[in-house]
């Protein structure tokens, strides 16, 4: 059962996160994504004269002849981009061992790609899902466009509730747009189906990758530092925010516990990051201790190197 969110609280987050993301998502951090996600093409913005440097292919013929001077062609970056963003509102998200809780750092992170976005004059859409589709925001541009993926963001980050079902996502992006788009899925992807019992098919990295061939997929799991190492605390109970009445016991004061824990943790995250990549997604990883502006910025930024790379 989802706890209730008044009007007010809701409105009271929406403006604190548009307001901070707003701040946040200005020069360096918006020239990153526009540079990491170019336009679809070019189009013509004019002609003027040729100065020396200019490129002779750009040459244009018709305004040469016209003044009997030498004309370039200048052309702007078209964008027509749409951003597709799917955010888990999942039990598991609502996980914090600090100040913010996976599903508060993925609404950030959601929200400084939407203003991002919104600057490049790209369009931004929304999905935010659990074990099923529970809500749709089809792309759009426009100010009253973004606070309203925003506050959207928000409602699912205020109140995680039931299991993950990774497909559902997935399968909904695929039908929502048939042109080339960009996907970023934000997730902890702990959804028992993403690793199944062999020898059964790996169906959900099908999946993804029936998507990646259409889209440019984006994953950003969210992790907790707790999921990666436990403290020494004595008897620490876990429990299992997605299946009610499963609770672990365990002896923190071991240091054998605290190992085996860790290497668990490591051999989740690596296989994770690969079963995402051979599904055709690019990974970046989101830590609820840290900012994630820093976290995307880089990932732009290397993104963007990557592509301006012969």
């Amino acid at each position: 059962m989802q706890a209730a969110v008044s009007a007010e609280d809701l409105a009271r987050a929406t403006r604190l996160l548009v307001v901070r993301s707003r701040r946040e998502a200005t020069g360096l951090f918006a020239g990153n994504y526009a540079s990491a996600f170019r336009g679809g093409g070019l189009e013509f913005e004019e002609s003027r004269p040729y100065a020396p440097g200019d490129d002779v292919a750009a040459l244009d013929a018709s305004a040469t002849a016209r003044t009997g001077e030498p004309y370039v062609k200048r052309f702007r970056e078209e964008r027509n981009q749409t951003v597709l963003l799917a955010l888990d509102g999942s039990g598991s998200m609502g996980m914090s061992s600090g100040p913010r809780s996976k599903a508060s750092t993925a609404a950030h992170a959601l929200a400084l790609v939407a203003v991002a976005a919104a600057r490049a004059g790209d369009r931004t859409g929304l999905l935010a899902f659990g074990e099923d589709l529970r809500q749709q925001i089809a792309p759009g541009r426009g100010g009253a466009h973004g606070l309203r993926v925003i506050r959207s963001a928000v409602a699912q980050a205020l109140r995680p509730g039931g299991p993950t079902a990774l497909r559902t996502p997935l399968r909904a992006l695929r039908a929502t747009t048939r042109s080339r788009s960009i996907v970023l899925l934000l997730s902890d992807f702990r959804d028992p189906e993403l690793f199944p019992a062999e020898p059964e098919p790996a169906r959900l990295r099908a999946e993804l990758a029936e998507l990646s061939r259409r889209h440019d997929v984006i994953a950003a799991p969210v992790i907790d530092p707790l999921e990666e190492e436990i403290p020494q605390v004595g008897a620490l109970r876990i429990t299992d925010p997605e299946q009610p009445g499963s609770v672990r016991l365990l002896h923190t004061r071991r240091a054998a516990v605290r190992r085996r824990y860790r290497e668990a943790a490591l051999r989740w995250r690596s296989r994770l990051e690969g079963e995402l990549r051979r599904g055709g997604a690019e990974v970046v990883w989101l830590r609820t201790d840290r900012s994630p502006i820093h976290t995307l910025g880089r990932f732009f930024y290397e993104r963007a190197a990557r592509r301006a790379t012969p």
